[in-house]
């Protein structure tokens, strides 16, 4: 979600830097000043359109992480003796969220329970969690992520917010 705030943050500095070329452009008039107003016209248009884009990203992931079922964290990065990891860091760039919204992998969102896009299955195995889903009449779609299985008491907190978020009963795999 960190780099999702950075590209927000850099979309809104480059939609002020050209909306000032364009109030400057118009203020001072000077020779190809209507080409500098066009371009910064451009700008401005193409900068609003990635950060209105990049925020509602942005938003969609927050609501994501915020009322996740599962946080599975793939990695662990381990540094050198005598060196400091930020852990707090790692989980964030590396952290996959699970909520009855979508999933989370970094800044890729795979939406589901919404837009007509409905969650199907959930299959826990011993190395792994599954999700089936798609929309009404076409292809399913799988996702399969590397998630060893929990203890009998964590399961079943994580198989009743399941049912109760999203009205899928996950289902053990043998």
């Amino acid at each position: 979600m960190r780099k999702l705030i950075l590209y927000e943050w850099g979309f809104g500095a480059a939609a002020a830097v050209c909306a000032a070329v364009l109030a400057a452009a118009l203020l001072i008039r000077f020779a190809y000043c209507e080409y500098c107003v066009v371009f910064a016209l451009m700008g401005v248009t193409a900068a609003a359109v990635l950060l209105f884009a990049t925020r509602r990203k942005l938003m969609t992931a927050k609501a994501i992480a915020d009322s996740a079922v599962i946080c599975i964290h793939p990695a662990v990065v381990c540094g050198q003796a005598g060196e400091e990891s930020d852990e707090e860091e790692l989980r964030e760039n590396f952290g996959i969220y699970v909520s009855c919204f979508g999933i989370l992998l970094g800044t890729k969102i795979i939406p589901f329970n919404q837009n007509g896009v409905w969650l199907k299955n959930v299959m826990i195995g011993h190395d792994y969690i599954s999700f089936g889903y798609g929309a009404s009449g076409e292809e399913l779609h799988s996702l399969r992520l590397l998630y060893s299985k929990p203890g009998e008491k964590e399961l079943a907190g994580i198989i009743e917010n399941f049912r109760k978020e999203t009205g899928v009963v996950p289902v053990l795999a043998d």
